[in-house]
């Protein structure tokens, strides 16, 4: 399996048609490339947009100049041979050192897998420290 911690963005945003749209026009003008993005409606009109770039220091200057409000948190990004339990097998493990991942978003394609794993900041040597040892 290979890791990689990587630092990831929060944007609060509005809940409407076309922010996400709006959001990759902006990377797209500013030549940013994304390893990860997602988009989702938290309640009472208001959105995240969660982007995890390339290079972080370039996103975090043009976020800053367009005026996003945006966390920067931490999470790690899990790849290896897709098969029967390789996700299950490191959740058990990191549940085994007491870690609370607040999300998992994984996916296959074909014979490798991709997942980033969220959790508590305070968290994130300790879990850092699991993965490693895998």
């Amino acid at each position: 399996m290979d890791i990689a911690r990587k630092t990831c963005f929060v944007i609060s945003t509005e809940d409407r048609p076309g922010q996400l749209a709006r959001f990759s026009k902006q990377m797209s003008e500013h030549e940013i490339n994304l390893h990860a993005v997602w988009s989702f409606g938290t309640g009472r009109g208001n959105a995240e947009i969660i982007a995890i770039p390339w290079d972080s220091a370039v996103f975090r200057e043009v976020a800053r100049a367009a005026g996003w409000v945006f966390r920067e948190e931490s999470c790690f990004h899990l790849s290896g041979e897709d098969r029967a339990g390789a996700l299950a097998d490191t959740l058990d493990r990191i549940a085994q050192e007491g870690i609370n991942l607040h999300a998992v978003d994984a996916m296959g394609f074909e014979t490798r897998y991709s997942a980033y794993a969220w959790c508590d900041e305070q968290d994130v040597e300790k879990l850092r420290m699991v993965l490693k040892g895998w």
